[in-house]
């Protein structure tokens, strides 16, 4: 029976008396002395535990400090506080104060008698009277911690009765779409045909030309299947992660994740398991918000239910987790009656996961759903990258317009802009380089956004100079022409210069800004374009040089301590450090052959960050110079463009870890 307070409070203080001469009121070691009686309240035997301040006694103040009301399946405490205040504690006696030592250790009983109250009344199997009242408040916390644990499973329980049963095609869907067959066979010489079961359609077969771990087609169910010498035949685990989307009512559904597993020690009687690992409840409550309610199965010992609220937990965080794993494939045969008069009934969810081809989350896509409606529109017409982009990358910004009524309101675009984003299948980043560069009067077709993504192009800026001067037909001309002569170019150290496209764009978009600030007469194809890209590059740089070092010395100077304290990093005798003056970076780009020394100008105006990696024992010495755009590493060269060494990419990928990832979120905040 729960303690009632006010019938207590009655009773918080005996008003006994103490005399003055007992050897415990200066009993320096102890720092209360402890009263007890028994009474009847609110119709329960309560045993009283009265704790009286020694020093306080010493003083002929006789009222108690802390007061413990001690049921047989409850207690309360009430304490004194200063200004005749009374405060209710529900701690335990031991927990009463923090400190290093337990409370009851400063206690002592008044009298013998006292003390004998105690162990009668707890009836526990100690005969140290604080003992015995500890170990009975434990019990008492336990009993309690079991009811609340019940209670919240109960709500569980509730929960739970909305589960619908498990659609019946379930497991044979499973085990036909999902999991990986085989057949085992008896191996032979000489090409004859040989024996074989097939785990698709359970049947005896007869093969021709199989061989080990390659792929092939059933004879007689036409699977696609993967042949298995029985005598080279090991233990075979196979682990997939299926999803199960299903209706609660009109407003709520309920995607159940299973986990599949399939393990072949005998061909014939493999041991295929589905178990339900978690559930997520995702309501619509209003437009454009949804609330979901994790559910995670608990292998632990369990009072009512093995469901326990939340997502599974997750240890250590960045390493794969099977069990934690929500991302699989979708039960799409009762897809349209699930969604049907729901708020998803038009989320095209069907016809996007089988566009994609593969695993996918679906608490995402239901929530962006509900964002941003307008998805419908984007997969009807065939734009399941932009939806991969938008439902499962929140770096991008708000790149649709919720209340669009049709594809061409949702994106913003002219109707002439649709077939070339749909033949394209733009990404996100592709489609705002598009918009983008029609803002600027720049017309680009699908052949451009498939050349921009096909060469892993990632700087807009790039682009978007390159083609102030030039079509976007010459530039990817241009673009693969000199790759294809300089891809094998090395420097006198014999690292490539050009490892890729984009390192060619980079340059040829830094020769168009120095040739700019010189007066380049650009509308001469031959300096538009020109024939030794490299020595054109590294010539206009060489005379921008002294230009860039009186104009932007100071701007660099007066950013150098907001940098220091952002980026400066020592680990494994190497050190980060931004430069001090543009003297320094154009003695970087000196010193180790490379464009740096053009980047003066971008450094001043904050449009990015360059940061030179020196080893700490020779600080002054150029080691490595690095470029951060957005957030973002852009490029690491050291002498004469050479990529960084193995101890070098480790020291940055600390650096990344430690310092940029925590600039990055506060930026981001």
């Amino acid at each position: 029976m729960k303690m009632n307070k006010k019938a207590c409070r009655k009773y918080a203080n005996p008003g006994l008396n103490f005399n003055p001469g007992n050897g415990l009121l200066f009993l320096g070691k102890m720092d209360y002395i402890v009263r007890t009686l028994i009474k009847n309240i609110g119709g329960q035997r309560v045993l009283l535990l009265y704790f009286y301040n020694r020093e306080k006694l010493t003083q002929g103040f006789f009222e108690p400090e802390y007061t413990l009301f001690q049921g047989r399946d409850d207690y309360i405490i009430l304490q004194q506080t200063n200004g005749d205040k009374q405060k209710w504690r529900e701690a335990s006696l031991d927990n009463l104060k923090s400190q290093n030592t337990y409370f009851t250790d400063k206690c002592a009983f008044y009298r013998k008698k006292d003390e004998e109250r105690v162990t009668r009344f707890c009836k526990q199997s100690y005969t140290d009277s604080f003992n015995a009242i500890n170990s009975l408040q434990e019990y008492i916390m336990k009993v309690r911690l079991t009811e609340r644990i019940k209670k919240r499973e109960r709500k569980i329980i509730e929960r739970m009765k909305l589960v619908p049963p498990i659609p019946r095609g379930l497991n044979g869907w499973i085990h036909r779409e999902i999991m990986p067959h085989y057949i085992f066979y008896e191996y032979k010489r000489g090409g004859k045909p040989m024996k074989g079961y097939c785990t698709v359609c359970r049947h005896d077969v007869m093969v021709s030309g199989a061989k080990h771990c390659i792929a092939g087609k059933c004879p007689r169910c036409g699977k696609t299947v993967t042949f298995r010498a029985s005598g080279r035949k090991k233990h075979i685990v196979d682990r997939k992660t299926v999803q199960v989307l299903q209706k609660v009512n009109e407003n709520e559904l309920l995607l159940r994740i299973f986990k599949v597993k399939n393990i072949f020690n005998d061909c014939r009687n493999p041991d295929f398991t589905v178990r339900e690992a978690a559930r997520f409840f995702t309501q619509w409550s209003k437009p454009g918000i949804t609330a979901m309610e994790p559910y995670n199965y608990s292998y632990k010992d369990s009072l009512l239910t093995q469901w326990k609220e939340g997502e599974r937990p997750h240890f250590p965080k960045y390493i794969y987790s099977f069990e934690c794993d929500i991302c699989g494939y979708l039960y799409y045969d009762n897809m349209t009656e699930v969604l049907t008069g729901t708020p998803w009934r038009y989320s095209q969810l069907e016809q996007f996961y089988n566009i994609i081809g593969e695993t996918l989350e679906v608490i995402p896509y239901l929530k962006t759903y509900i964002k941003y409606p307008a998805i419908e529109y984007l997969v009807k017409f065939g734009l399941s990258n932009l939806v991969i982009n938008i439902v499962y990358n929140y770096n991008y910004p708000e790149i649709l317009n919720r209340n669009g009524k049709n594809l061409r309101e949702t994106l913003g675009v002219e109707p002439d802009d649709l077939p070339v984003l749909q033949k394209a299948n733009v990404k996100a980043d592709e489609f705002l380089l598009y918009k983008e560069l029609k803002e600027k009067g720049i017309r680009i077709d699908e052949q451009f956004l498939i050349w921009y993504r096909q060469r892993n192009i990632f700087s807009d800026e790039d682009v978007l100079i390159a083609l102030k001067y030039s079509t976007p037909r010459k530039l990817m001309r241009y673009i693969d022409e000199k790759y294809e002569c300089l891809k094998d170019w090395k420097n006198r150290n014999g690292v490539l210069r050009y490892s890729k496209p984009s390192n060619i764009l980079a340059d040829y978009k830094d020769y168009i800004e120095m040739g700019n600030k010189l007066e380049y007469d650009f509308t001469d194809s031959f300096v538009l374009f020109p024939k030794n890209l490299p020595e054109a590059h590294d010539q206009a740089s060489k005379l921008i040089d002294v230009k860039k070092k009186k104009i932007f010395n100071k701007q660099i100077r007066e950013a150098y301590a907001g940098l220091l304290t952002r980026y400066r990093f020592t680990k494994n005798g190497l050190t980060l450090i931004p430069p001090k003056n543009s003297t320094e970076i154009v003695n970087e780009g000196h010193t180790l052959h490379h464009c740096v020394h053009s980047y003066v100008e971008r450094v001043a105006e904050g449009r990015c960050v360059i940061l030179f990696i020196r080893e700490t024992a020779n600080i002054k010495k150029p080691f490595y110079t690095l470029e951060v755009r957005d957030g973002q590493v852009m490029q690491i060269h050291g002498e004469r463009y050479c990529a960084p060494t193995p101890e070098v990419k480790k020291f940055l990928e600390l650096w990344e870890r430690k310092k940029l990832q925590a600039v990055n979120t506060l930026k981001t905040a």
